[in-house]
């Protein structure tokens, strides 16, 4: 018996067909395991999508909560600068205060020498009236 290329072109469309039908079949439990795998997938993707939307949420609070900061950094600085500036007047004060205090002391015992002086000179005035 001779076989014709018709005859093989047939033959290798059933075993074709008989190989195909047999593969899917020991394939089908991997398919059926990958379809379950890409089903966990898209489930962890969704997690993740949300874990995301909720890390923008936090970097936006998180922003705002920088730039309040930066509000309260430039204020401190500005009260910084002030109590800088309220120390160098204080020392002013205080050595214009001891400034005045010396003064104050040496007009004090001006005024009592001379009022000393005023004594002296009127017991020495009235002693000459005495003698006229």
């Amino acid at each position: 018996m001779t076989l014709t290329n018709d005859d093989l072109q047939a033959l290798a469309n059933l075993l074709d067909t008989s190989l195909d039908v047999k593969l899917d079949q020991k394939l089908q439990p991997v398919h059926n395991r990958l379809d379950k795998i890409e089903n966990k997938l898209d489930k962890v993707e969704g997690r993740l999508d949300r874990v995301e939307g909720r890390l923008d949420r936090v970097e936006g609070r998180l922003d705002k909560v920088e730039g309040r900061l930066d509000k309260v950094e430039g204020r401190l600085d500005k009260v910084e600068s002030e109590v800088s500036s309220l120390k160098s007047g204080q020392l002013e004060l205080k050595k214009g205060s001891r400034e005045i205090l010396k003064k104050v002391s040496e007009t004090y015992e001006l005024a009592l020498e001379a009022w000393g002086k005023s004594t002296e000179n009127r017991v020495w005035l009235e002693g000459k009236k005495l003698k006229l």
